[in-house]
């Protein structure tokens, strides 16, 4: 737990949130190791869960009739799945580890009971989710070339 306690607090997302309701959450928090190959989710799979990679490489597909499609890659340290978190939210994606990976994940459920444990926790997550909204259009902003720019634009919505 003290190791998923240290881990949870370097992320940025729950940078303001109360000791007390990190800690819960380490606590709840599990660790899973895939083997290359192994699927965490499915495209259209709602999978309720967020994930820090502690050790490893995910490759984010997406699939058409024919083929899948490597959309990016995931390596440690990155923490994805914030989102889902919240809700209901099918994934438009696959995740699939493509070396053997560790990753630390979080549940809706566990999440849900941290937010009616320390209800002051809701105002600070609708505070995380804006600054990973903001920082994902940042990061896009800079790596895509003027052609593409039609594409960006989520902080507006």
């Amino acid at each position: 737990m003290q190791q998923n306690l240290e881990l949870l607090k370097e992320l940025s997302f729950f940078h303001y949130f109360p000791d007390k309701a990190i800690k819960l959450l380490a606590f709840l928090a599990t660790r899973s190791t895939l083997s290359a190959g192994d699927l965490l989710f499915e495209e259209g799979e709602d999978h309720g869960q967020a994930y820090l990679i502690l050790s490893g490489q995910l490759a984010l597909l997406k699939k058409s009739e024919k083929e899948s499609t490597l959309v990016r890659h995931y390596n440690t340290g990155d923490f994805l799945g914030s989102f889902s978190l919240l809700g209901n939210l099918p994934s438009l994606f696959a995740l699939q580890a493509t070396t053997k990976s560790t990753v630390l994940t979080i549940s809706r459920e566990h999440f849900a009971k941290i937010l009616e444990q320390f209800p002051e926790t809701g105002k600070l997550v609708l505070r995380a989710f804006l600054k990973e909204l903001h920082q994902w259009e940042r990061k896009n902003l800079t790596e895509t070339d003027t052609a593409n720019l039609n594409h960006i634009g989520a902080t507006v919505l």
